[in-house]
């Protein structure tokens, strides 16, 4: 991992001067002068901006002629094994959400342009990005307008409409009508100040039901495929042919999965923790804990983790 030397000079970086959805302006470290996110890098979804923030975001005070060494693209997408699910008699994963309550707008204290998601009533299964433009206390939320293939949409007044945002480990959502759409100086939308916005909890390790498939090679054995059933940023549980390992061997593990909708090619050092019988006695349930997980990776698989969990309501 690239680091900083001890003499160089780091200075803290505001969260607000990270935006989805647009590229990294200097290389981003934690404390310990570690290199968390290249310059130019996307920062790609709110989950993601959310990892960067638990680790402590910091910049070099002369980034401008700080070298961008940890600039590697993630593999990109291989060929995979015709997919075999395999779900009967499988223990369900553990749940994702913790406890659940209502807040007040003045409760959730976001900033202005932070990234939110908006959905249409008549469309929910699509979502759009947004941003926090302002607020009126008990009057109306201003955020930018949808944008749709290029183009801003037009949302007539009186829509309703969903707002979702995920802060830390919280996902937030309230309902609104558009009580405004506004072209001057640019598309933006009045909506109805909510009463209540309803805050989960994500649990910290949340684990989410996939449908990946995945290649996995333990100790000796060949390369064999393997269905993913559930993940978490620690782990993963999938099944697959017999490959006849003990438990506690390494191995590797690689697979793809889709954030912010763009794949992401993952190829992660794994232990084999547990070994369950299937049905089929050719198949077999593994459990794999990930180990060594580099901060670009871990970022991969907390924003693909709480993407899940905040579609899943």
């Amino acid at each position: 991992m690239a680091s900083l030397s001890a003499s160089t000079a780091l200075v803290p970086v505001r969260a607000s001067e990270l935006i989805v959805g647009q590229r990294a302006p200097w290389p981003i470290y934690n404390e310990a002068g570690d290199l968390l996110l290249a310059r130019g890098s996307m920062v790609e979804t709110q989950g993601q901006l959310d990892g960067l923030l638990e680790h402590g975001l910091f910049r070099n005070e002369k980034w401008g002629t700080e070298p961008d060494t940890d600039s590697v693209p993630l593999p990109q997408s291989r060929d995979v094994l015709q997919k075999r699910r395999r779900s009967k008699g499988l223990r369900p994963p553990a749940p994702s959400r913790g406890q659940e309550s209502i807040v007040t707008m003045d409760d959730v204290r976001w900033r202005i342009g932070d990234a939110l998601s908006l959905q249409l009533k008549e469309a929910p299964d699509v979502r759009y990005n947004i941003s926090l433009m302002g607020s009126l206390a008990g009057k109306s939320v201003l955020v930018s307008a949808p944008v749709k293939d290029g183009k801003y949409m037009h949302l007539r007044d009186g829509q309703i409409v969903v707002v979702r945002a995920l802060s830390g480990r919280r996902a937030y959502a309230f309902a609104a009508s558009v009580l405004k759409y506004q072209n001057l100086p640019y598309p933006y939308l009045h909506l109805s100040c909510p009463r209540e916005v309803r805050c989960t909890v994500i649990r910290q390790d949340a684990r989410v039901e996939v449908d990946v498939d995945a290649f996995l090679t333990i100790g000796s054995a060949p390369p064999a495929s393997l269905n993913l059933l559930d993940l978490s940023v620690g782990g993963v549980s999938g099944v697959s042919s017999f490959l006849g390992c003990a438990k506690d061997v390494k191995g590797h593990l690689k697979f793809i999965i889709n954030v912010a909708g763009e794949d992401r090619g993952l190829d992660l050092d794994v232990v084999l923790r547990t070994v369950e019988a299937d049905s089929d006695p050719n198949y077999a349930k593994y459990g794999l804990e990930f180990i060594d997980v580099s901060p670009r990776d871990r970022l991969i698989l907390s924003a693909f983790v709480y993407q899940s969990v905040s579609e899943t309501d």
